[in-house]
């Protein structure tokens, strides 16, 4: 009879591999997230490699419309060219839009200038914007318009050359109705007619024109109207 063997053992279970903890729930949504935003990044820079975004248009350049003139009146709206700018004719001498450029005058896009050769001869340069306020000197309109001297002076300041001229002094000018009146206020020791050059600056264009005026009711003054 045998003797009994050594009691048999039982194999042994292998160990599982610890398991890490899953992440936790707002970690999770925290790394998605940020895949989702380098996704989107790189699908933008993508799209703007591949697609050209087209610039804004352009603003319509300013363009004076249904002008109105005193009888008479001839509006000059070609440029011819004569040199080099001459101060106090108010004229665009040089055709670059600029009027009695460099020569101590205010400018703007929105001008309007007066030159006359008699310096006993008073004239008044009067300009109503869009809400039919007069520009005045040295204070501008709620618009923006200013007039920035006043000839003749006593004072000598414009020293016997004899222009008045009104300007917008910043921003863009308002739209509407604009009236652009010369008057002879006084003729003094001046023989008449007075022969007055009248130009307007609006946007990059010169406008020009030459009144004539002479004491009387139907003759003291001329004016101009335009739509902007």
């Amino acid at each position: 009879m045998r003797s009994p063997g050594p009691p048999r053992r039982e194999p042994r279970a292998r160990r599982a591999a610890p398991r890490l903890p899953a992440p936790h729930g707002l970690r999770a949504r925290l790394a998605g997230a940020a895949i989702d935003v380098a996704r989107a990044a790189a699908l933008a820079l993508l799209l703007a490699g591949c697609i050209e975004v087209p610039p804004p248009p352009p603003k319509p350049p300013l363009q004076p419309k249904d002008i109105k003139a005193s009888e008479g009146v001839g509006l000059e709206i070609a440029c011819t060219p004569t040199g080099v700018e001459l101060c106090f004719d108010a004229r665009d001498n040089n055709c670059n839009g600029v009027i009695d450029e460099g020569c101590g005058l205010h400018t703007g896009i929105l001008q309007f200038t007066i030159a006359w050769e008699e310096p006993e001869a008073d004239v008044d340069l009067n300009v109503y914007d869009p809400a039919g306020e007069l520009a005045r000197v040295g204070e501008p309109t709620a618009s923006g318009l200013m007039k920035d001297r006043d000839c003749p002076r006593v004072s000598g300041e414009c020293q016997e050359q004899n222009v008045e001229n009104v300007f917008l002094t910043e921003g863009e000018p308002a739209r509407g109705r604009y009236r652009v009146v010369v008057r002879l206020d006084k003729l003094n020791d001046a023989t008449a007619p007075i022969r007055v050059r009248l130009s307007a600056r609006v946007g990059q264009r010169s406008y020009s024109m030459a009144l004539d005026l002479s004491p009387s009711a139907a003759t003291e003054e001329k004016s101009v109207e335009f739509t902007l």
